[in-house]
């Protein structure tokens, strides 16, 4: 078995955790403390004959430029980490040889940001982040639909009821905290203007929240109980944050469910601590971690 440096082994375990990285997600997660040392560690886990990761080379954006590289494990790198004790039901990677950011590079890429937020701040504060769940997974093989066979992602909820048949949350998590309830938390991210869409995301979220469906899918109980879920909403864009805050606390609808839903910019997702800056709909400071 080839010997890694102590960067390079982080490198495998931190995909095994959130699948897909790129350089400047590395440096969040405190493997090296610059992009150059994180390209000096990476080259020596993906440029090999036989590469325990692999990458996603993505196509310049016109607007914006070039997009950086992500990275993922091999048959190789799970192989490896297996030899090292993780179970392969514990490593996230692709179960195919050619995956694809070309149609939601920037919505993926802002979803993994959400979860490595998530992890640094529980980390620091002592808190147990013992698991999460990506849209795009699809590892257990068991939800299938009935057309072909087709594997459905493992955040799937079927919601029987006021037409809603189905939602698909871009995250699922449940963070551990001693002596109180857990959060337990649904994740969306919105990106673009379009915020007539989202909030029929929301509604259904409400309608899957009234069922308690998320907390008997995932199973989630504190002290034997069942636990309700919030939703956590990270956005792209400012304007289309406030102008859904502002629909919402209007919506008499909504408001049973106002406490559950938190929102935040995406870019303070990543630039600030985690739990700062989550809003109500009514403006109102979220003060529940």
């Amino acid at each position: 078995m080839k010997k890694y440096s102590v960067s390079q082994e982080k490198i495998l375990r931190e995909l095994a955790d959130f699948q897909y990285l790129t350089v400047s997600q590395f440096v969040r997660l405190g493997i090296t403390k610059s992009k150059n040392g994180m390209y000096k560690a990476l080259r020596g886990v993906s440029d090999e004959h036989k590469p325990s990761t692999l990458k996603i080379s993505c196509n310049p954006n016109p607007a914006i430029g070039r997009l950086e590289t992500v990275y993922y494990l091999s048959n190789i790198g799970v192989k490896h980490l297996v030899t090292l004790g993780l179970e392969v039901g514990d490593i996230k990677y692709p179960k195919r040889d050619s995956v694809s950011f070309a149609s939601d590079y920037y919505h993926r890429i802002y979803t993994v940001d959400f979860f490595i937020s998530l992890k640094n701040w529980a980390i620091g504060k002592g808190k147990y982040l013992p698991d999460f769940f990506y849209y795009f997974q699809q590892s257990s093989g068991s939800q299938r639909n009935n057309k072909g066979g087709k594997s459905l992602s493992d955040t799937r909820l079927d919601i029987e009821m006021e037409g809603v048949g189905y939602i698909v949350p871009d995250g699922v998590f449940t963070l551990k905290r001693k002596d109180k309830t857990p959060i337990f938390g649904l994740f969306e991210q919105h990106n673009g203007k379009d915020t007539k869409k989202l909030l029929g995301q929301i509604r259904a979220h409400c309608v899957a929240m009234k069922l308690g469906a998320p907390s008997l899918k995932y199973n989630i109980q504190h002290d034997r109980e069942y636990i309700a879920n919030r939703v956590f909403v990270s956005f792209e864009h400012e304007a289309c944050m406030q102008a859904t805050m502002h629909r919402l606390a209007k919506n008499s609808d909504f408001l049973p469910y106002m406490q559950a839903f938190v929102f935040k910019l995406s870019d303070d997702v990543i630039h600030t601590c985690f739990t700062d800056k989550w809003f109500h709909a009514n403006g109102k400071i979220a003060d529940f971690f």
